[in-house]
């Protein structure tokens, strides 16, 4: 299996990337996986609508074919006012383009899913207790990613981990989540 993990951490100092850095480690041992840091991309985050045709760059251009190589993504990103940070945002709005995540049907409200026989797994880090994001809040950020953007793609989303009180942790609470990895 071909396993691709993205870290949508822009601080490369958190605990975000320190989960997609161990699950990176844990699925190398027995699959081809590869780890991608936003961070360390260079892209313009700039977006102006699928009429848009500013070049993607070596970056994304290079991100779009590990996604189609990839047969499981994992996906570890903080929640920042009930949603996904700019940097991850502009990734999937720039990356996750008509005619390579799907197309159009003509004459139809529908989509071709070209990103089908994908899974994906969600990481996702809060503030919050995570049973308030998902019960009182209605966890709009991991429906957003799973349903409008992934699935949308033609991508199944198998696991959402949520992990809260991400602030109030301290380093041996930090640790056991890695370790439960």
């Amino acid at each position: 299996m071909n396993v691709l993990i993205i870290d949508a951490n822009p601080n490369k100092k958190s605990l975000t990337t320190a989960i997609a850095t161990r699950l990176y480690d844990k699925y190398q041992r027995e699959h081809q996986c590869r780890l991608i840091h936003l961070s360390d991309l260079d892209f313009d985050l700039s977006f102006q609508g699928y009429s848009d045709k500013k070049e993607l760059g070596p970056d994304l251009v290079k991100a779009q074919l590990a996604i189609k190589e990839a047969d499981h993504l994992i996906f570890a990103t903080p929640i920042w006012w009930s949603s996904i940070p700019a940097l991850f945002k502009g990734f999937l709005d720039r990356c996750l383009t008509p005619h390579f995540a799907f197309s159009y049907k003509e004459n139809s409200p529908f989509q071709n899913k070209l990103l089908k026989n994908k899974t994906a797994d969600l990481y996702l880090l809060s503030d919050a207790p995570a049973w308030y994001r998902k019960f009182i809040l209605g966890d709009p950020a991991a429906k957003m990613l799973k349903r409008d953007t992934l699935e949308f793609c033609g991508i199944k989303v198998k696991k959402v981990k949520r992990i809260g009180n991400v602030r109030n942790l301290n380093r041996e609470q930090a640790q056991r989540i890695l370790e439960s990895l």
